[in-house]
């Protein structure tokens, strides 16, 4: 969750994988993420993008993370790469958002669009660190060619948000893209029964946002489930 996911934010949740960001690695993501903030929505803006993300990381040693990042360029993503990589984290490339500010500039859903242009970034990155990408459903798209692609690209981990236009979590996407490789299912994961539908569609992780400002329990809560506190590898 942009704007709220910071590691001060994340420490506080007992979940098995924290996710920051969405950060923004470059200057014109930078300057895309102003312009967000003035039409009233959140968002992370560092006056040096690079220190400002390390020092997130710093904060949030010892715990399993991933970097959630945008960039207007393919040396955004490697910079964070490897400083992620220097912290023992993945970076996860942010093919999700779809504000138009970023869009325009070639950021988040953009690149879910313009496929060759994300697995270019992902086969450069995923030579530096373990790489995740965060993708959105709902739109007619080959999901799982785009899917079996990034993760022949050096993909390690795709998260989808498997949103169904007007509300809803796509259990049958999920159950296509989990047969491809590690997916971590997303979208209308607010209690119990719901994230463990996610993982018997075959995801092998669950990963919770809005909810989680309802609750401030809310993982200390889900890992009461047998299913949701299952241990996991990516090996």
């Amino acid at each position: 969750m942009a704007g709220i996911n910071n590691a001060e934010f994340c420490k506080k949740q007992k979940a098995s994988l924290i996710i920051l960001g969405g950060f923004n690695a470059d200057k014109e993501a930078n300057e895309a993420g102003k312009k967000v903030i003035k039409r009233g929505r959140k968002e992370f803006v560092f006056e040096d993008p690079i220190e400002g993300i390390e020092r997130e990381l710093k904060e949030v040693k010892g715990r399993n993370f991933a970097v959630n990042v945008r960039s207007s360029t393919l040396e955004g993503y490697l910079e964070i790469a490897r400083l992620v990589e220097s912290y023992g984290g993945i970076i996860e490339i942010n093919a999700h958002c779809r504000q138009p500010e970023f869009v325009s500039i070639r950021c988040g859903e953009w690149l879910l669009f313009k496929p060759e242009e994300l697995l270019k970034i992902v086969r450069a990155t995923s030579k530096i660190a373990t790489t995740a990408v965060k993708i959105r459903g709902g739109h007619k798209l080959d999901y799982v060619l785009i899917c079996k692609k990034l993760f022949e690209s050096g993909c390690k981990i795709v998260h989808v948000d498997a949103m169904i236009p007007n509300g809803g979590c796509d259990l049958e996407l999920i159950k296509k893209i989990s047969n491809l490789g590690f997916v971590i299912g997303n979208n209308s994961f607010i209690d119990i029964a719901s994230g463990e539908s996610i993982i018997k569609a075959g995801a092998k992780m669950v990963s919770a946002a809005r909810a989680v400002l309802k609750d401030e329990k809310f993982f200390e809560k889900m890992l009461k489930s047998e299913i949701l506190s299952q241990p996991v590898s990516l090996e």
